[in-house]
């Protein structure tokens, strides 16, 4: 256990080096490959529509479809971060369920509440002008809302009406409940708490299922990035390069994968297969850019453009991720009422796309300085009704000790 220990230490100090801007980067990039999946469904025509496509033609289609492995760099991310602050918090003896629920509760509310109200106002107007029509009837409608809401796409119910992004957030919550839940029963503490954790873990891996349990594996890629010992063999240019070139050549591997393209049966296991490809590889390329750049620290960087876009593109990607789908199916209807059908791939309609991802990420941001930025405000508010909640609670008791104590 001491080594584990001193690893984690180790990556945990290496985390606050100049491999975060590289990690805001992928988050940003991960962010902008969805909405392009996305919006080149809508915006192109399908596949089977082309005579004799070029090799560009291929590749572009092949980068449009870049979306759903990019999820999975999202979950391998999500378990690199929250379980280091678990870990962290745990082994400082400063764990806190109150503190870690309002830390993580409060980085999803404050941008799936608003996603979610923007959801409604969208397909709204999409089915009241535009011929769309998602739902059977207003309790479906409710239903899925509360749903979403409460982590249950997937499980209990569909996504919310267009906004198909938002399967993975059950994932990620869920995740979030179960990692800890497992480390506090691994922990040495009074039997009854441990038959309490071990309950909890049972009940949130029967309640999400084989699959999201399956992906649960890829989510803890992250936690093993912290608990690897530190070497000096891949501080090289070599080894970094090829572990991006095994990342790349994982994530074109998926949609060859789910499309059918690449293995005769298509079968939902070779997909997670895949993934988890992905997600161990992404493991790889990340502990070796954390050990590659063992030595570098932020103020040092010489890169300050790359590094103020990084954290630019990553402070706006939950947002981009959560309220990109309803606009562009609202605007989507609308032109298919006009009669669009898709544009051919030819050298004018990427620079549209182009466009149209650079318009996106602008109206990302604008919604992340009222959202996703407030974050730390919101939860700060949250901390401090809470603790005067809690010192109101100790003083009434203490006042009603008092009182029996003198009648």
């Amino acid at each position: 256990m001491n080594k584990f220990y001193n690893n984690f230490l180790k990556a945990n100090s290496l985390l606050e080096g100049r491999v975060s801007i590289y990690l805001d980067f992928l988050r940003g990039l991960a962010a902008i490959l969805v909405l392009m999946e996305h919006l080149g469904s809508r915006l192109f025509l399908g596949y089977g529509y082309l005579q004799n496509p070029t090799a560009i033609i291929k590749l572009l289609y092949l980068l449009n479809l870049l979306g759903g492995p990019s999820v999975i760099v999202f979950f391998v991310l999500s378990g690199l971060f929250i379980s280091r602050s678990v870990l962290k918090s745990i082994m400082d003896n400063k764990w806190s369920w109150k503190t870690y629920l309002v830390n993580r509760l409060s980085r999803l509310y404050v941008v799936l509440i608003p996603a979610l109200c923007l959801t409604v106002i969208a397909d709204k107007l999409a089915s009241h002008f535009f011929d769309y029509n998602r739902y059977i009837d207003n309790y479906s409608n409710i239903k899925e809302f509360v749903g979403n809401l409460f982590y249950l796409q997937n499980i209990y119910v569909g996504s919310y009406g267009s906004n198909g992004p938002l399967w993975s957030l059950s994932y990620e919550f869920w995740y979030y409940m179960l990692f800890p839940a497992i480390i506090l029963l691994l922990r040495n503490q009074k039997k009854i708490l441990k038959v309490v954790y071990l309950f909890i873990a049972l009940a949130i891996i029967l309640l999400i299922g084989q699959r999201m349990s399956y992906y649960f594996l890829i989510w803890l890629v992250g936690m093993l990035v912290l608990l690897l010992p530190a070497t000096s063999r891949v501080k090289n240019k070599f080894t970094m390069t090829a572990s991006l070139l095994l990342v790349c050549l994982a994530m074109f591997m998926r949609p060859l994968v789910n499309n059918g393209r690449l293995f005769v049966d298509h079968d939902t296991n070779n997909l997670f297969i895949v993934d988890l490809f992905i997600g161990l590889s992404l493991g790889l390329l990340i502990y070796i850019f954390m050990q590659g750049t063992a030595k570098e620290t932020k103020p040092e960087s010489k890169n300050k453009w790359f590094e103020k876009t990084s954290k630019l593109i990553a402070s706006f990607s939950f947002s981009l991720y959560l309220i990109h789908y309803p606009i562009i199916n609202v605007v989507y209807y609308w032109a298919a009422k006009n009669g669009f059908k898709g544009l051919q791939p030819n050298l004018l309609s990427v620079l549209i796309e182009i466009l149209l991802v650079a318009f996106m990420c602008t109206i990302a941001f604008m919604f992340s300085r009222i959202t996703e930025v407030r974050t730390n405000v919101v939860r700060a508010g949250i901390m401090n009704i809470l603790e005067k909640l809690s010192y109101n609670d100790q003083k009434a008791k203490v006042t009603k000790m008092e009182n029996n104590l003198f009648k």
